[in-house]
């Protein structure tokens, strides 16, 4: 299927949805906050959000206004009493109306952390820093998303000066496949913890993932050992939560 072609009927349409995965705090195993994933189907058809996402990349209006409708609808069903973690990637909030909208969107927002997608490269960093100076300036809480995955750009200064530290997936396979990585890991906790920094570890399956986690000493978790607390909410369907 070539997703690009679709693209228009699926946001037309209201194809769309929303899954809400729990940030578990792991010193007491009860849920901190949720993160808002992107969810789209066509006909009966589920698509890749990473599919979804990529085809539409090149063209910054369409990913703006895309992302102006997916944040409205995923804001609007914000999980009561929780913070949630909202998705957003630089290039969208590059130009001056894009700034200026997604400073009026978050300023009247509560318990909101934006977690700032790494598909970065050495390009367009100083996006990524100018991203971080208005977000600093409108104190909008930011996470550094997908820390130490494969293939992606170290950004120092978003590590320095971010809120939170979100783990990627990969860490976990790098531990279980080289078991010494995890003094690694321990380090950038223990980084986090002296700079007021918080850590998340993604990917979390199973209780032997868990126990690494509590090893590392990180403060949240989340993944599919958690996937009965998962959220699901489609636009055209909003009165069900599967």
């Amino acid at each position: 299927m070539k997703i690009k072609e679709y693209i228009g009927s699926i946001i037309a349409n209201e194809r769309y949805g929303v899954c809400y995965e729990p940030i578990i705090e792991l010193k007491n195993m009860e849920i901190f906050a949720y993160e808002a994933l992107s969810r789209f189907k066509y006909g009966n058809t589920i698509i890749s959000p990473c599919e979804f996402f990529k085809s539409i990349h090149q063209n910054i209006e369409l990913f703006f206004y895309v992302e102006t409708v997916l944040k409205k609808f995923q804001l609007h069903h914000q999980p009561l009493g929780k913070k949630l973690f909202l998705n957003l990637d630089p290039d969208v909030a590059i130009s001056d109306h894009h700034v200026a909208f997604w400073i009026d969107f978050f300023q009247n927002t509560n318990n909101i952390v934006v977690e700032i997608i790494e598909n970065s490269d050495e390009e367009n960093a100083q996006d990524v820093e100018n991203f971080m100076d208005w977000m600093n300036e409108y104190e909008i809480s930011y996470a550094y998303d997908d820390f130490a995955k494969p293939n992606s750009i170290y950004f120092t200064s978003l590590l320095c000066r971010a809120d939170v530290i979100k783990l990627d997936i990969d860490v976990l396979k790098r531990i279980k496949q080289h078991p010494a990585y995890i003094e690694v890991m321990k380090g950038v906790v223990n980084y986090a913890k002296i700079s007021s920094k918080k850590t998340i570890l993604e990917g979390i399956e199973n209780n032997n993932d868990l126990k690494i986690a509590q090893e590392m000493g990180v403060d949240y978790i989340q993944g599919y050992l958690f996937k009965e607390k998962f959220i699901n909410i489609w636009k055209n369907d909003e009165n069900s939560c599967k």
